[in-house]
């Protein structure tokens, strides 16, 4: 539901462009506020939830994400509540990116889950945080196309949604305690020697592409394509759906492509946002609605195995009391590529959209350089005897 709320505003920008009269740069620029508030919220949050626990930092994240969409609904009279909801949307998602993904984790384990597959914390993580950016935008888009009082009812719905949320959530068990330094059960003490390292060289290059890959796909391509006349708020609700539809739809592959041995699951995905870059530079030259709909699924799948594939080696490589915090770093990183619409709105004042394009590829290809010669390198004690010996591996799979 944090996702939904954060997310919908993105099929209302072509709605308030046409109603409202923002200009490109406006609108993409209240994209940019809502990272302003989530990169310290991702940081600050993921910290605290390890010192005091995941439950009261999401209850106070659904909390302001309800009040975020309030201030929202002032957008009648002018931009102002709007950059200060999607500022407060940005630290919503932090806050509940950082620490409701480390509690899905933690929930997925012993004692609190004793038949779950290994990974199945991250998977489910991804796959509700994507569910929710997908539905948010989706919905959003409907009821702005034909819903009365489209600037309120997208956000009344969403607030509606999200009280009986507050008293589910509230229900929940707490994975850690006020102070607990500590693992949870089931978690490595400490992580290895070459964790950070292994962060630095190979999820980080990967980590801005994960959101630069979906907003590219549903921001970007809606607004680069010509020729779309009156039709450019179905095709951008259009574009949100696909993007994030397949991003939904891609990631129980994603699962499976991931392996201890390397960075397959992150080089897929880095090479996936590759491809979809380039179709939308193709759809650009071609001017081609249809094309550009098919770099949208192209980028949407490449964000959902980013996703999935950042977090399952987040969550091999966080010590039990740094969970939180690594996942907020991760996620800062990913959200770095937030701001590609951003980018390419005030770059095309002066460049043409087909040499960003053009841009993007080439520092896409340069991350997926750094994955591909460290993919190896730095994998954790355990995992590395674990791939060696394969007796190791059948207990292991036995126990999981």
């Amino acid at each position: 539901m944090v996702g939904w709320g954060a997310n919908q505003f993105v099929s209302l920008l072509v709605f308030y462009r046409q109603e409202h009269g923002f200009s490109e740069v406006m609108v993409t620029s209240m994209l940019g506020i809502y990272v302003v508030g989530l990169v310290p919220a991702l940081l600050w949050g993921g910290r605290h939830s390890d010192r005091i626990g995941r439950k009261p930092v999401t209850l106070f994240a659904v909390t302001l994400s309800m009040a975020a969409n309030v201030a929202m609904m002032g957008s009648v009279i002018g931009t102002a509540p709007l950059f200060g909801g999607r500022f407060m949307a940005g630290i919503a998602t932090g806050l509940a990116m950082a620490a409701a993904t480390s509690w899905v984790k933690e929930l997925s384990q012993a004692p609190w889950d004793l038949h779950s597959a290994a990974g199945s914390g991250a998977r489910r993580a991804s796959l509700l945080t994507s569910a929710g950016f997908w539905l948010g935008p989706v919905v959003g888009g409907l009821l702005a196309s034909f819903a009365p009082a489209p600037a309120i009812m997208p956000y009344a719905l969403h607030i509606a949604l999200c009280i009986p949320l507050l008293f589910i959530v509230a229900r929940l068990p707490e994975t850690r305690s006020s102070g607990t330094t500590g693992g949870t059960p089931g978690s490595h003490p400490a992580p290895h020697p070459g964790a950070r390292k292994r962060f630095r060289l190979v999820v980080a290059p990967a980590a801005p592409w994960v959101f630069a890959a979906g907003t590219t796909g549903f921001a970007v391509v809606p607004a680069v394509i010509p020729g779309l006349g009156e039709g450019r708020l179905a095709y951008a609700t259009a574009a949100v759906a696909i993007t994030l539809g397949f991003s939904v739809l891609i990631q129980p592959l994603a699962r499976r492509l991931d392996t201890v041995r390397n960075a397959r699951s992150l080089l897929t995905g880095t090479t996936t946002a590759f491809l979809g870059l380039a179709a939308v530079l193709v759809a650009i030259l071609a001017a081609s609605p249809a094309l550009g709909l098919v770099a949208s699924a192209v980028l949407g799948s490449a964000n959902g195995l980013l996703m999935v594939g950042g977090l399952l080696e987040i969550q091999r490589l966080a010590a039990a009391h740094e969970l939180g915090k690594l996942t907020g770093f991760f996620y800062t990183l990913a959200y770095v590529g937030f701001l590609a619409p951003t980018v390419v709105a005030f770059a095309a004042q002066w460049i043409q959209t087909a040499w960003i394009m053009a841009g993007m590829l080439a520092l896409c290809l340069v991350s997926l350089a750094f994955i591909g010669v460290n993919s190896r390198k730095y994998l954790p004690p355990l995992l590395e005897r674990v791939d060696a010996d394969p007796a190791v591996k059948v207990r292991k799979h036995k126990t999981s």
